[in-house]
């Protein structure tokens, strides 16, 4: 009986925290005509569904996760909103009305929480709903990136440059519209211009989830070439590790003799989505291969 009244008593201070922000908030909470809560952030507004938080938490072996929340430009509250499902960190005994309380914070300050490792469903509706262009998400993301990888967007060309591993720089490009993906392109050491990589990385590699959308191509590159020497072939797209071994060295040197054996067949390299990759693909690896080989073995 203890324990039941102690742990009720948290709960209802964590309820006056929850009334003291929304209290402290008005102008940045307001319920719609179906009673759901409306959410001012600073990159966009949300809206949640409370009537569902609060059967959750009366009853909270029915469910025990946050429904998604729908996700809308700065700009205004559209017919189709994108959606996110948003989770809070939490400890065994956070009440459920202090989840709540970091839920809300979280969303109105979503300029800072958005880019933590634990929201990337956010960061990822985020960035579909304003894509490249300067946008509410500038401020903070230029901030994120110039701090964690020496990174800088150019808006005038359309360009994010940012340090890989190894002396190495990357740019991607990413003002073309008839593209799927992104204009990479590297620096090495001591040189003053670009070399050309891809010019859409979406149609020109197997479509490996390190590199399939922004922030996971950027974190991917920004180990590399690095990391490439000691990646299994699950980590690392087949296409992209030659393409840079071509250029790297110490890279190609470490792929030998893999390329040397016996059983090796290009044609049956696998993909992360574990399946064969094509035929226009094997005859790229293949020739890559050789270029690897020509260069390592000279």
């Amino acid at each position: 009986m203890e324990d039941m009244l102690a742990r009720a008593a948290s709960v209802k201070r964590a309820a006056g925290l929850v009334m003291n922000i929304i209290e402290s908030s008005k102008g940045r909470m307001q319920l719609d005509e179906k009673g759901q809560l409306v959410i001012v952030g600073k990159l966009a507004l949300y809206r949640v569904n409370i009537n569902a938080f609060m059967a959750k938490f009366t009853n909270p072996f029915s469910y025990n996760s946050f429904d998604v929340v729908e996700v809308h430009p700065k700009s205004g509250l559209v017919p189709k909103p994108e959606t996110a499902c948003v989770q809070v960190r939490h400890h065994e005994d956070m009440p459920a009305y202090d989840l709540l309380a970091s839920y809300l914070l979280g969303l109105m300050n979503d300029d800072v929480t958005w880019l933590e490792e634990s929201l990337q469903p956010l960061r990822r509706t985020l960035f579909q709903i304003y894509g490249y262009s300067q946008s509410p998400l500038t401020t903070s993301l230029s901030a994120y990136f110039a701090r964690t990888l020496n990174g800088e967007f150019d808006y005038n060309n359309d360009t994010f440059t940012f340090d890989g591993t190894n002396g190495w720089k990357w740019r991607l490009t990413f003002g073309q519209p008839l593209n799927r993906g992104l204009k990479i392109e590297y620096q090495k050491p001591r040189q003053t211009w670009w070399n050309h990589m891809f010019d859409d990385h979406i149609q020109e590699t197997t479509g490996h989830y390190n590199m399939c959308e922004f922030f996971e191509t950027v974190e991917h590159l920004a180990q590399c070439p690095a990391m490439l020497k000691t990646a299994s072939e699950w980590e690392v797209d087949p296409i992209f590790v030659r393409t840079v071994a071509r250029d790297y060295p110490p890279l190609a040197r470490a792929m030998v003799d893999t390329l040397l054996a016996d059983e090796y067949d290009a044609s049956e390299i696998y993909t992360y989505y574990d399946e064969q990759v094509n035929e226009e693909e094997a005859q790229r690896i293949v020739g890559l291969d050789n270029e690897i080989l020509e260069r390592a073995l000279a």
